[in-house]
């Protein structure tokens, strides 16, 4: 009797395409086995495993740097145009325009390093820091992020007749690094690379007088303002 009753309601839902009686015909057993739906994160409900982020491995204390593909080059970053000046105390009053946008960098590959003790540590390679300082007090050097600086120029100046020009230098930096631990700790070393700068110089510049041949942005400079 049961197949026989179940036959005969589904062909009556099939004759009549879905009406309101159809819904009388099938019912839905309680299922006290169902399981509860997960909790959490849309991520733990898909998978049905709570992601859980890996901390970053820090690189060892008291490692030793090694720097390598080492680049140091004076670049010309700022030149005004040329201001006339008389024998007389003249202020030099024209504009510094900027000519590049050099940024610090700091990348690497491995185990984090703190970039001011990475700083500290060219530094003290360049001779502009004592070893065994604190690196949380400066390098001296750009750090990450930060645009090379310009002298703005200015001053006074007083003598004879000239046609004069302010420049702005920096020294950038261009080096590769290998960090590793001591010889007792096998773990992985940390590589990377570093632009910076190591320091910025400013001048004056006579048109027709000579500049020194290792002088290459005051060279640079005279090019680009002397002949307007």
């Amino acid at each position: 009797m049961k197949r026989t009753r179940a036959f005969t309601c589904a062909a009556a839902v099939l004759v009549a395409g879905l009406l309101a009686g159809a819904s009388g015909c099938s019912s839905t057993p309680e299922d006290t086995g169902a399981k509860p739906k997960p909790t959490g994160s849309p991520t733990a409900a898909q998978t049905g495993a709570e992601q859980v982020s890996v901390p970053e491995e820090r690189a060892c204390k008291g490692g030793t740097y090694t720097w390598f593909n080492m680049q140091e080059q004076s670049v010309l970053n700022g030149v005004t145009d040329v201001q006339r000046v008389t024998g007389k105390p003249t202020k030099l009053t024209e504009p510094m325009r900027r000519l590049r946008t050099d940024q610090g960098s700091l990348t690497s590959d491995g185990p984090t390093l703190d970039s001011q003790a990475v700083l500290f540590a060219l530094s003290v390679h360049l001779g502009f820091a004592e070893k065994g300082g604190d690196p949380q007090d400066g390098s001296g050097m750009g750090e990450p992020g930060a645009y090379a600086p310009i002298d703005e120029g200015g001053g006074e100046v007083s003598g004879h007749a000239a046609r004069l020009v302010n420049y702005s230098a920096v020294t950038k930096v261009d080096v590769d690094f290998r960090y590793t631990c001591k010889g007792g700790e096998h773990r992985e070393p940390t590589v990377g690379h570093v632009s910076t700068w190591s320091k910025t110089t400013a001048g004056v510049l006579n048109c027709e007088e000579p500049l020194p041949k290792d002088a290459a942005a005051a060279h640079e400079a005279k090019r680009l303002s002397c002949g307007r």
